[in-house]
C-alpha cells in the first residue's frame, strides 16, 4: 500500500509542478550516484528540533552533503501513517530507509521512551537542534500571522503586535491545542536536554544561535560527527548559503517537496521583534512559564 500512496503522491506533484520535480528528480539521482562508492560509518541522519530551530538549516548542510530528505525525495519511501502524535517516529518510518544510500529525516519529534526505542533499536546519527525559546516562539507567531491556513491565524492576525505575541503563546482549547504552546515549547526543550544529560545519549547537540557567530565551525561539528573526511568548509559553505537562501526565496520548490498550500515564508521574524515590546515580551515568557 505505502509504494501505491507513494506512486501517486509523486505523480501528482509531478503534475502540478513538472518542472520542478524533474529537477529535484535529476539533483536526487545525480546524489545518489555520486555517492556510490562512499563508505561511511552511518549512512541515515536524524535531525531533531522544534520548528523555527535551525532544522532547515541542517537539512542544507547535509543536502549539500550529498544527502537526500527520507520524508521529500521520489527515491525514498517515507511512512508516517497511523501516528499517535504527528511529530512521532514510527517503526514504518525508520525500517524503509535504505541501508547503502545517504539519507536523512528531519523531524520535532519530543522526547518520549517509545522514540527513544526506536532510535536506539535503528542507531541512526541523530543531531539535536536547539534554539534560544523567545525567538523560536517569535518566529512561530511570526508564521502564524503570514500562513492563513495556520489553524491559530484568525484568532491573532487582527490584534496588535505585543497582544497577538502574548495570546499565541498561551491559547488553548480542547479540539486542536490541548497544551498552550508556551507549555509544549518549554517541556519540549527541557525533556530532551535532561535526558540526553541523564541517559549521555551520543548525539549532536546544537545551538543555531552559534551558526552566526562561527559559521565553519558549526559545519565542521556536523561534518565531524558524520565521519567525513577531507572536506574543504569554506567550499561547503558557500554551496550551503546558496541552497539555504534558494530554500527560503522559492516557494514553488517548498511546495513540491513538502506538498503543503502556498504560504508566505518568515522572512520578518528580525522585523517583528523590533516592533514587539522586548521586555514586556520577556517578563510575559518568564511569568508564564510552567512552574
Amino acid at each position: 500500500m505505502i509504494w501505491f500512496i507513494h506512486l501517486v503522491r509523486w505523480i501528482f506533484k509531478f503534475v502540478k509542478f513538472p518542472v520542478q520535480f524533474c529537477r529535484l528528480l535529476y539533483y536526487d539521482i545525480k546524489d545518489d550516484l555520486s555517492n556510490l562508492d562512499t563508505l561511511k560509518k552511518k549512512n541515515f541522519i536524524l535531525v531533531i528540533g522544534l520548528p523555527k530551530s535551525g532544522t532547515t538549516l541542517i537539512e542544507q548542510i547535509l543536502r549539500s552533503l550529498g544527502y537526500l530528505d527520507q520524508a521529500a525525495s521520489p527515491l525514498r519511501i517515507f511512512d508516517n501513517r497511523n501516528l499517535k502524535n504527528p511529530h512521532d517516529i514510527s517503526e514504518n518510518m525508520l525500517r524503509r530507509v535504505p541501508k547503502n544510500k545517504l539519507s536523512f529525516l528531519k523531524l520535532h519529534s519530543h522526547f518520549s521512551e517509545d522514540n527513544l526505542r526506536l532510535i536506539k533499536k535503528y542507531n541512526p546519527k541523530v543531531i539535536l537542534s536547539f534554539r534560544n525559546l523567545k525567538d523560536v516562539l517569535i518566529s512561530r507567531y511570526n508564521h502564524i500571522i503570514s500562513d492563513k491556513n495556520h489553524r491559530h491565524h484568525d484568532e491573532i492576525v487582527g490584534l496588535d503586535y505585543n497582544d497577538g505575541f502574548k495570546k499565541s503563546l498561551i491559547i488553548q482549547n480542547s479540539i486542536n491545542t490541548p497544551i498552550r504552546p508556551l507549555d509544549y515549547f518549554f517541556y519540549w526543550i527541557k525533556n530532551w536536554k535532561n535526558e540526553i544529560k541523564k541517559r549521555h545519549l551520543n548525539f549532536l547537540v546544537l545551538d543555531y544561535e552559534n551558526y552566526n557567530l562561527n559559521k565553519k565551525k558549526y559545519i565542521k561539528s556536523i561534518v565531524n560527527y558524520i565521519g567525513i573526511k577531507d572536506i574543504n568548509i569554506e567550499e561547503l559553505l558557500v554551496k550551503i548559503e546558496s541552497n539555504y537562501s534558494n530554500i527560503k526565496n522559492n516557494n514553488l520548490e517548498k511546495n513540491l517537496k513538502k506538498f503543503i498550500k502556498p504560504q508566505t515564508f518568515n522572512k520578518n521574524s528580525n522585523e517583528l521583534k523590533k516592533k514587539l515590546k522586548n521586555d514586556e515580551v520577556e517578563d510575559f515568557i518568564l511569568t508564564n512559564l510552567p512552574k
